[in-house]
């Protein structure tokens, strides 16, 4: 559920961060209709997840389908991390609701639940991984004469991410040197799930992994060949505005390329 939508739940814990959201004690905050990132009351530390412009862009053929793939960056640009916790339920074992934890400025752990959800996700030829689902989306949209998006035409199957700390990509004062968020588990017991990326990290996936890939069978014409963060909008973050980045392409391929020839300008 979006997070304007609904009703957040946020409480400050004295205990450490491992002890979770079912430990809270503390009256509800009515955050509906609100932005908790813009309340000067909490002063939150809130992530701002950017995405880069698709790259590294291929087609690959089998058949009469074409996939367009590429590689994919989830960047964090905002003042504090974006965390997830979890506890997988017992009576499913393989999903765990998501909390989301934010910092105050002096350093206090606020806790948002109902954040979406972590599961236990099968990668071909690598086993299991304990990912957020729906992280981003692949789109593809019709382009008007005035480089405006126009229609949604397809998205593909790519949803889910680990939130990690992978590629150091920015040198902010807030940005640490080290990775705080790891790779993730691959543990099917894992009761305690922390998943996330620090300010000025990103979680990265190449253009080769499983489901980096949109279809672009059948079309033809220009398109923006966008990338979403957040596109359910179930993550609590500075600005909602900036969740996407996107590439022009002129379809059908040729010579294994889309190059945007005679593509209107993007707007």
């Amino acid at each position: 559920m979006p997070v304007r939508r609904r009703l957040i739940l946020a409480v400050v814990l004295a205990c450490a961060l491992v002890a979770g959201p079912a430990a809270a004690q503390g009256p509800a905050v009515d955050l509906s209709g609100t932005n908790p990132c813009d309340d000067p009351f909490l002063a939150l530390k809130c992530p701002n997840l950017q995405m880069e412009p698709p790259a590294d862009l291929h087609v690959q053929r089998a058949g009469r389908v074409v996939r367009l793939l590429a590689t994919n960056h989830i960047v964090n640009a905002g003042e504090g991390p974006l965390e997830l916790i979890g506890t997988p339920d017992p009576a499913m074992p393989r999903f765990a609701k998501a909390t989301q934890v934010i910092h105050t400025r002096t350093g206090q752990p606020l806790y948002f639940p109902e954040a979406g959800w972590i599961y236990f996700k099968a990668i071909p030829g690598q086993g299991h991984y304990w990912k957020y689902y729906r992280a981003a989306r692949f789109e593809l949209w019709t382009l008007n004469a005035d480089g405006t998006r126009g229609t949604l035409r397809r998205t593909g199957p790519k949803l889910s991410y680990c939130f990690r700390d992978l590629q150091r990509v920015r040198s902010w004062a807030r940005t640490p040197r080290g990775r705080v968020y790891p790779a993730c588990s691959q543990s099917s017991g894992q009761r305690a799930l922390r998943l996330g990326v620090s300010p000025g990290w990103a979680d990265v996936y190449p253009s080769t992994y499983p489901q980096n890939w949109i279809s672009v069978t059948g079309l033809s014409g220009c398109f923006a060949f966008v990338h979403r963060a957040d596109p359910t909008g179930e993550l609590i973050e500075e600005r909602e505005d900036d969740n996407l980045a996107q590439r022009i392409i002129r379809l059908p391929p040729r010579g294994g390329g889309v190059a945007p020839r005679g593509c209107p300008r993007p707007r």
